[in-house]
């Protein structure tokens, strides 16, 4: 008879071997896909917009498809023009005790298949066969308020949540989310982004608007979709 251990030892050996090279495979993604996306004008918001707050949404089972499509240790980038952009908005909300947190940027357009796939039916997500989305340039960027201890500010809606009442013409009566949604919304213009009409969260660079960037594959930087 062959002994349990005999066989179980050697396949738990085998799982966490495993287990430990898609640890060190993830663990390289943000800085080989760091450097790959450098040729194509793509920076690291983490490093380049000092005390901005990043919670990519679709790194966590809190989105739309309910489950994970970026990598865990997914990089945030944004093409440098917006990026400055992005910078200049953090340095104007923190001089008024307000900072970002960044939702989503960069997004790959495998991602953006697969979010078109479970959620298209809302809107939100435009279908790739009328085009990609502004993220998938690394010219968009998804983001929320919050005030000098990180804390998320009351706005009209959650991130993808509640489209019907997402625009960013508030029409309810609650005079907080109406004066957060006012600060947010003149520091992003101010630094040079268009908000999206249907989307309080959706930021365009309004540099890009007429003169969309090029798609990055997720393939192109190393970044797997889920």
């Amino acid at each position: 008879m062959i002994s349990v251990s005999r066989v179980l030892i050697p396949f738990l050996a085998l799982l966490a071997c495993c287990a430990a090279r898609e640890e060190r495979r993830s663990a390289l993604i943000p800085s080989r896909s760091i450097e790959l996306a450098k040729q194509f004008d793509l920076v690291d918001v983490r490093a380049f917009v000092p005390g901005i707050a990043i919670d990519l949404r679709y790194a966590t089972p809190h989105n739309v498809a309910n489950r994970p499509i970026y990598p865990p240790r997914m990089p945030c980038l944004l093409r440098v023009e917006t990026a400055q952009k992005l910078k200049k908005a953090q340095e104007l909300l923190h001089a008024q005790g307000y900072g970002l947190r960044v939702w989503d940027a960069y997004r790959p357009p495998e991602a953006q298949e697969t979010l078109h796939s479970h959620g298209g039916g809302t809107g939100m997500f435009l279908s790739p066969e009328e085009g990609w989305s502004r993220h998938c340039g690394g010219i968009a960027v998804d983001l929320t308020l919050v005030d000098a201890q990180g804390r998320e500010q009351r706005m009209p809606t959650y991130f993808d949540q509640d489209f019907k009442n997402a625009s960013h013409h508030y029409r309810g009566g609650d005079p907080v989310i109406k004066e957060n949604l006012r600060i947010l919304k003149e520091a992003m213009k101010q630094a040079g982004f268009t908000q999206l009409e249907s989307e309080w969260w959706h930021f365009d660079d309004a540099d890009y608007i007429y003169n969309p960037q090029p798609i990055v594959f997720g393939r192109e930087l190393a970044i797997p979709v889920l």
